[in-house]
């Protein structure tokens, strides 16, 4: 709890130091280009899933041997390396534009914060009261690792679907007959091995996610009710 002398001070001071705290002030411009931002990225990987699945339908269209007769460089072998790639990196894609919408809610639910500082430290001067403010210690719980979770899903999600486009560049019969030890197998490996773990990873992310929300959410409850306490044993004074 931090205590704050009205009479002791100057205006300036004493506004600065019952203003929204600095985290506050940037969660209050950012949180609606962070939701702009996350429905643009689920958008577009809506229109990449029509594309996709688009390409799905070309490679399907073909009878299972000439699928896998096809050489390197017909549109059979790009349709397919297309669809491994982008079934790899779009759901990391997706994730991140979810994530940035709900971390678009953190940021409102901490200036919603931010401005009940002012409001109650305004509501204390008018009484003509010492200013006190609360600050709970939950309240330094800020989810960034979330988004750190996040972004990292992405860029390996990317990274795998380079080596996915890479690999599936080869025909099927090239794949399939790569000798042990071969940088095909290799590639088949990691690619399979990163998907395993890619997918529980991004859970992670989204997890942290609503344990933020969750956290601005007990945050909120626990300053109105230290407001509603201080205003009433203020006014029974």
């Amino acid at each position: 709890m931090a205590t704050y002398s009205y009479a002791q001070g100057t205006q300036s001071f004493e506004t600065r130091q019952t203003d929204m705290t600095g985290m506050q002030r940037m969660a209050s411009k950012m949180w609606a280009p962070w939701i702009v931002m996350g429905l643009m990225m689920v958008l577009i990987a809506f229109i990449i899933g029509l594309v996709l699945q688009d390409r799905v339908g070309f490679w399907f269209s073909f009878p299972k041997a000439e699928r896998d007769a096809a050489v390197a460089g017909t549109d059979i072998v790009s349709a397919k390396a297309f669809i491994e790639a982008t079934k790899v990196w779009l759901p990391a894609f997706k994730f991140l534009g979810l994530g940035m919408m709900l971390g678009g809610i953190t940021f409102l639910l901490a200036t919603i914060l931010g401005t009940l500082r002012p409001s109650g430290a305004a509501v204390q001067r008018a009484l003509g009261a010492d200013v006190k403010l609360y600050k709970p210690a939950i309240a330094n719980v800020f989810p960034v690792l979330m988004m750190m979770v996040m972004i990292a899903a992405l860029v390996i999600g990317i990274v795998m679907g380079v080596q996915a486009n890479d690999l599936y560049s080869n025909s099927i019969a090239t794949i399939d007959s790569a000798p042990s030890g071969s940088e095909l197998l290799a590639q088949l490996g990691r690619i399979n091995a990163v998907t395993a773990w890619l997918a529980p990873f991004k859970f992670v992310g989204m997890a942290l996610l609503f344990s933020g929300i969750a956290t601005a959410l007990v945050t909120i409850i626990y300053v109105l009710r230290w407001q509603s306490r201080r205003v009433l044993e203020l006014v029974g004074q």
